[in-house]
């Protein structure tokens, strides 16, 4: 199960005193619902992210509903620039400074695309270093895409706001 939080409260400590307070102990990923995948003509937001996201539950949709961000109909965009630079700078950037593993520099760009994996004989997506970071570095990631069956080829500016995911173990409330 997952918990959804805001990076904000996070960053800023503005849980209510109901919810339990983030600390060392507790493992949290950030996510954005826009996993990229390069395809045959470009780089992509990978097309299958209502499927790919299912699983988050309810308050994952819930969280981006509540911003008025609709992040399905993104599925599928072709991305022009990442964070105001283009989408192959970013990538770059961040196969260099967030992936964190001694390997190859196209290892490490690979990585950073959205990519299935079969751990004992299940097919899984995994969401690839761009779309889910183990440090928050920007609170949002701001996307110049041109979205499917767009009659323009202008793209279209979109910021798209992190999620904590809590990813720790179960845990209960108790007395320390």
């Amino acid at each position: 199960m997952y918990v959804i939080l805001s990076p904000s409260c996070l960053v800023h400590n503005l849980l209510p005193p109901s919810d339990f307070q983030p600390n060392c102990y507790l493992t949290y990923r950030f996510i954005i619902p826009t996993p990229i995948v390069l395809l045959d003509t470009g780089i992509y937001i990978a097309p299958d992210i209502a499927t790919l996201f299912e699983p988050s539950g309810p308050n994952f949709t819930a969280f981006y509903e509540k911003k008025g961000f609709n992040w399905k109909r993104l599925a599928g965009a072709r991305v022009r620039k990442i964070g105001g630079v283009p989408a192959w700078e970013y990538i770059d950037y961040i196969s260099d400074n967030v992936v964190g593993i001694f390997l190859d520099h196209n290892v490490r760009v690979n990585s950073v695309f959205s990519s299935y994996t079969m751990p004992v004989s299940v097919h899984q997506q995994r969401l690839g270093f761009l779309a889910s970071r183990n440090f928050l570095m920007e609170m949002s990631l701001e996307f110049f895409v041109v979205p499917v069956n767009t009659t323009s080829n202008e793209p279209e500016r979109v910021k798209v706001p992190f999620v904590a995911l809590y990813t720790g173990a179960p845990f209960e409330n108790k007395g320390s």
